[in-house]
């Protein structure tokens, strides 16, 4: 019988959840083209998360995220892991270069495999967690911003990567209180916050202008003890569940 795992389930899949992969923002090229690709460059994440003004931005305007990254607990793409095909192909190709190149010893092969680099997770979105100023801090409050970038919308992403960074920041960070905010006209979000169980707190009224017409910013929170209701709820009722599939 091999030895039981020291480490706890949720510590191994830290950077995890069921069907996503957080990976930390790097200031290299691909992740200043990717962050403008889906921040600055695509009309409706710039107008269902951002105040500024509709309008192309140039790929320099993303200097702006970098500047603020001392500011955020959390800065992650929402990424989906390589698929099994992905692998397949990858393996196969590594595969097909060795025996042409009569490559056999295991340095060798690594050797390959670092000029045909494994397939990697895709960014789908964006994930922050802004701490408030300095002086705030003993508060213990942070806000999620979170953005997906088109196609990827209404495939329940969203709803897991909010929930991980939930139990990322009351877990790991022990914050009392998290909130987020969004746009009236963003329907789907507001009930997609409340169904995750954050609670409406206020409405900053006709504070956005969008497609002529005024709207108001829906602040939402969620406490640490809500929080931990909400798990334990979750939890028996997948306890439950487990064992109704037993009996059947």
């Amino acid at each position: 019988m091999s030895a039981p795992e020291p480490y706890a389930p949720t510590l191994l899949n830290a950077w995890r959840s069921p069907r996503l992969i957080y990976r930390a923002i790097e200031d290299n090229p691909f992740d200043r083209q990717t962050l403008w690709a889906f921040a600055d460059n695509d009309p409706v994440s710039i107008a269902m998360v951002s105040m500024r003004p509709l309008s192309p931005q140039p790929s320099a305007a993303v200097q702006r995220f970098y500047e603020r990254l001392h500011l955020l607990y959390i800065r992650v793409f929402v990424c989906l892991p390589p698929t099994e095909e992905e692998i397949a192909q990858w393996e196969g190709l590594i595969a097909e270069k060795a025996e042409k190149s009569g490559l056999t010893a295991t340095l060798d092969v690594e050797k390959l495999k670092g000029e045909f680099p494994r397939p990697e997770a895709k960014p789908i979105g964006v994930l922050t967690l802004l701490a408030p100023s300095e002086e705030g801090l003993h508060h213990r409050n942070a806000m999620i911003g979170i953005g997906l970038t088109t196609g990827y919308r209404g495939q329940g992403y969203g709803a897991e990567a909010v929930n991980w960074v939930l139990d990322w920041g009351f877990m790991r960070l022990g914050l009392h209180r998290i909130w987020l905010a969004a746009f009236a006209y963003n329907e789907r979000a507001v009930k997609l916050y409340k169904r995750l169980g954050f609670v409406e707190e206020g409405r900053e009224r006709e504070a956005v202008l969008y497609e002529r017409q005024w709207w108001d910013v829906v602040r939402l929170g969620m406490l640490e003890g809500e929080w931990e209701a909400l798990r334990k709820k979750q939890a028996e009722e997948n306890e439950a569940e487990a064992e109704k599939k037993k009996e059947e």
